[in-house]
C-alpha cells in the first residue's frame, strides 16, 4: 500500500492499493459511517439523454464487501464532482488494484494504524522460478513489482534429453534455488512441467516450504502464473502458516489450563478488568460485531492478530467464540 497521508488525530487516510492484500487490510479499516471518497463510473442523466462517466463521489458508508478481486463499498453519496449527480441516492465504490481513495474516520484505532503501516512497510517479497529442461528463468517481486534476476541456460542436446543431461540441469538449478531459498521470502513459487516438478519436489529439493505450480514453458511461465493468480495464492498459503502456528500456540496453553489465556467475550470482559492484555487472536467477524471489547483491547495496547485465511484453525477459533487474549500473569 501507498500512504500518501495518514493523520491520525483527524482520522484521515489517503492511499494508493497496491495489492489484494491491501483489500484485505481495508475491509478491517472502513466501517459504517465513515467517509470515503474515490473516483468511479456513474451513469449520468443529462436532459433526455444517458451517459457513464468517470467522476469523483464521496460516500457515507453503509456496507463494505470484499470479494475475490475488489472491496466494494455502498453508501448514500454526500459529494460529487458532477453536478448532474444527485445526492443521497445510494452508490458503490469498487475499489481496486492501483485505485487511489481518501477516507475519514470519526476515530482511527490503534490496530488500524499499525495494519496501514504494516501493510506500507512490508511489501510481501516474493521468489519465482519458471523453466523447462534447459531453460530457466529467476524473478523477485518486492514493492509489488516483478523484476527478472537471472537466467540458467544448458545445452541438452541429444536423444529427447539425454537423461544425464536432463540430471545435470536439474541439479544445477536446484543449487541456485537453494541459494535463493536462504534468503527471506515471503513466498517461494516454482513452476515447470508437472513431471519435472515433482522431480525436483522429490529429489532435489525435499522439505523446502515451495509452492509449485504447472506451466508449459520457460518464456510464457509467468504470464501463465499471473493469470492463474498464483503468486497471491502462495502469498496467502505464507500467511495462512503463520495462523496455524499461533494457533496451535494458545490450543497448547488452553489445554493446559494457562490461565494468562481466556477466550469468550464475558471472560475477555471480566479478566480485562483485572490484568493487562498482552496479544489477542480474533476473527474478522468477531472484530466486525464486538466494538466495544476492540476498542478496550485497542486502548490497552494489546496487540491484536487476525485471522481471515479460512481453515481449521479459524474453525477452532471460532468454537472459543471467536476471540482468545492473552494476559501477563498480573
Amino acid at each position: 500500500m501507498k500512504l500518501v497521508k495518514l493523520n491520525v488525530r483527524k482520522g484521515l487516510v489517503k492511499s494508493v492499493i497496491k495489492s489484494y492484500s491491501d483489500l484485505v487490510v481495508l475491509q478491517y479499516i472502513v466501517e459504517k459511517e465513515d467517509n470515503l471518497t474515490a473516483y468511479s463510473r456513474r451513469k449520468i442523466s443529462v436532459g433526455k439523454s444517458q451517459e457513464i462517466k468517470t467522476i469523483k463521489i464521496g460516500l457515507e458508508v453503509e456496507k463494505i464487501e470484499l470479494t475475490e478481486t475488489s472491496l466494494d463499498v455502498t453508501g448514500k453519496i454526500v459529494y460529487s464532482s458532477d453536478e448532474n449527480v444527485p445526492l443521497h441516492k445510494y452508490h458503490t465504490l469498487i475499489l481496486r488494484k492501483g485505485m487511489g481513495f481518501v477516507l475519514r474516520k470519526n476515530k482511527l484505532m490503534n490496530f488500524q494504524v499499525n495494519m496501514l503501516k504494516k501493510a506500507v512497510e512490508s511489501s510481501p517479497k516474493v521468489f519465482i522460478c519458471v523453466y523447462e529442461i534447459g531453460y530457466a528463468l529467476f524473478y523477485n517481486m518486492s514493492d509489488y513489482r516483478i523484476h527478472k534476476k537471472m537466467e540458467l541456460r544448458k545445452d541438452v542436446s541429444g536423444k529427447r534429453f539425454s537423461n544425464d543431461s536432463r540430471k545435470d540441469f536439474l541439479s544445477r538449478l536446484s543449487d541456485l534455488i537453494k541459494e535463493e531459498y536462504k534468503k527471506k521470502y515471503t513466498a517461494f513459487v516454482i513452476a515447470g512441467k508437472a513431471l519435472d516438478n515433482d522431480e525436483l519436489k522429490k529429489e532435489y529439493l525435499k522439505g523446502l516450504n515451495i509452492d509449485y505450480e504447472n506451466v508449459s514453458y520457460a518464456d510464457t511461465g509467468l504470464r501463465e502464473l499471473l493469470s492463474k493468480d498464483s503468486i497471491n495464492s502462495a502469498l496467502s498459503k505464507a500467511k495462512l502458516s503463520i495462523q496455524r502456528n499461533l494457533m496451535e500456540e494458545y490450543l497448547l496453553a488452553i489445554s493446559r489450563n494457562d490461565e494468562r489465556y481466556v477466550y469468550g467475550s464475558s471472560k475477555v470482559k471480566e479478566a480485562l478488568n483485572k490484568k493487562n492484555a498482552v496479544q489477542a487472536i480474533t476473527s474478522k467477524e468477531y472484530l466486525l460485531n464486538n466494538k466495544e471489547i476492540i476498542e478496550k483491547l485497542d486502548e490497552s495496547g494489546c496487540n491484536l492478530v487476525l485471522f481471515d485465511e479460512n481453515d481449521d484453525s479459524l474453525t477452532q477459533l471460532s468454537g472459543f467464540g471467536g476471540i482468545i487474549v492473552k494476559f501477563t500473569n498480573t
